[in-house]
């Protein structure tokens, strides 16, 4: 059955809506717009010729043109040694072998090597000129070489070894601003690569300069190379000892009593003796440079008093080349710095007694030698054990607080303790008295490079921190008003 369902509606009130719309106007009919042809040519196979040249243009200065641009290539430089030295053939420094990366000009070059200043070889390699992707991609050329030893590159080796270690044994705290360089490491590795038969000496003289925990560390890395290489003789059992941290026995301070037995013009003259030098058994750096060692002296004879400036002055007079308006030469040998002489008037119309100061450790070789020859004596500067018995065999006298000064004592050598440091042959070796004392010294003259030891305090220093056994320490081109010079005979 079927309902309809009739609904009305009351309309009255409502708004008439669609009386009120607006109706849509009416646009005029135009002709669609064509992109002409261009020599032929749809607009649409132009405009995506466009963009895939603009694609191409781009990824040819992005991937090409700097290739093309570019005049070389990036170059690594694989070598069995370390710290050695890149030049190119005309004699340009091109770096370091240790791992960097260099940007040099592409076709065949020649590149020279040198470890510390020796020739090591050359070898001729092609720089290739790459031309894809080199603006996102740095390939790096490998360039091998293996160094063949020589008595030139040997001899280079151990003596920039031996150099730096006691240079860098000075400096006794590490930071970013003083990095300690590989110097052990480095040694053992050339050592290793080049096949050198025996190192035990070096080793134990670098043992002996570990001053520091960073010094300490390299140079057991070093010894651990060494020991694993097996190839080279580098053990002693003085270094062995060193390492085990197992000091030499120090002595007991004895009372000591030691006198001139004579006199010869005025020098005063001591027999050959054993005395123990120093006091106390500490057995770290620095604490160590005052232990007790024991040590024998032959005979020998020391000045009663320092080299005076009239003195210098008739050695200077004689040869000119250590006048101080020669300073200049001078400081370019290496004998000297800028204080050479610095307020000395030299002359030798005034016997001026006023000890010698602002002179170097080379310029008193250099007037020991002279003065050997003027004299035919074995003229020498003396040792530090030698310097310390004449300064116990003067003890009873009081520190000498002047440049100028008195002394009516004529049994025993005047001005040791005070006045001015003096000057000893002894190298300064940071370890040698927790060591084979003797050992060390023997090495430290075959090695020229370490301080100077200097003794007996100035006028300028206390009295009560200044004993016989205070060690001081200078370099031997170094000069300094509160330095001088007494000369002994051997």
């Amino acid at each position: 059955m079927n309902l309809a369902v009739t609904v009305q509606v009351d309309k009255t009130g409502w708004p008439d809506y669609l009386s009120t719309m607006r109706k849509k106007p009416e646009l005029p009919e135009v002709e669609p717009v064509r992109l002409r042809p261009i020599l032929g040519i749809r607009p649409g196979i132009i405009i995506l010729a466009s963009i895939i040249l603009s694609a191409a243009l781009m990824l040819f200065l992005l991937l090409v043109l700097p290739g093309i641009v570019q005049k070389g290539g990036y170059v690594r430089f694989d070598l069995n040694t370390v710290d050695t030295a890149i030049y190119l053939e005309d004699g340009t420094y091109v770096g370091s072998t240790e791992g960097s990366v260099y940007y040099l000009t592409h076709g065949e070059q020649t590149f020279r090597f040198s470890i510390d200043g020796a020739d090591a070889g050359s070898v001729t390699a092609d720089i290739p000129h790459r031309i894809f992707l080199t603006l996102f991609s740095h390939k790096v050329t490998t360039i091998s070489y293996d160094v063949e030893n020589s008595d030139d590159i040997e001899r280079a080796v151990r003596e920039r070894f031996l150099s730096s270690v006691a240079d860098w044994s000075k400096i006794t705290d590490y930071d970013e601003r003083y990095h300690f360089p590989p110097l052990f490491s480095s040694f053992a590795h050339n050592a290793i690569a080049l096949g050198f038969d025996d190192i035990s000496e070096e080793i134990l003289y670098g043992a002996l300069h570990v001053t520091s925990d960073a010094m300490r560390e390299d140079l057991e890395a070093a010894l651990s190379q060494l020991s694993a290489s097996s190839s080279v003789t580098y053990s002693s059992p003085e270094l062995e000892a060193l390492v085990r941290g197992d000091a030499i026995p120090a002595p007991e301070k004895a009372e000591e009593t030691i006198r001139a037995t004579g006199r010869k013009g005025s020098f005063f003259l001591y027999d050959g003796m054993t005395l123990t030098m120093g006091e106390g058994d500490a057995s770290t750096f620095p604490e160590a440079n005052e232990r007790a060692v024991s040590v024998t002296v032959g005979p020998f004879a020391i000045a009663g008093r320092p080299v005076s400036e009239y003195e210098y002055a008739l050695f200077v007079e004689e040869n000119p080349y250590w006048s101080a308006a020669n300073k200049e030469t001078l400081i370019a040998d290496g004998m000297v710095d800028e204080g050479y002489l610095e307020g000395i008037g030299l002359s030798t119309s005034v016997r001026s007694t006023v000890p010698i100061r602002n002179i170097s450790y080379r310029a008193a070789e250099a007037y020991v030698a002279w003065l050997s020859e003027k004299t035919g004596e074995n003229i020498v500067i003396p040792t530090e054990a030698e310097w310390t018995a004449a300064a116990l065999s003067s003890s009873g006298k009081r520190y000498t607080t002047s440049l100028i000064a008195v002394d009516d004592d004529d049994t025993s050598p005047s001005f040791m303790m005070g006045q001015l440091w003096e000057m000893t042959s002894t190298p300064y070796i940071p370890l040698s008295r927790v060591s084979d004392y003797d050992k060390a010294i023997e090495l430290g003259t075959a090695f020229p490079y370490d301080d100077i030891i200097v003794k007996g305090g100035s006028y300028i220093n206390s009295a009560e921190a200044i004993t016989a056994d205070t060690v001081g320490a200078v370099d031997r081109a170094a000069t300094s008003e509160y330095v001088t010079l007494r000369v002994g005979i051997r």
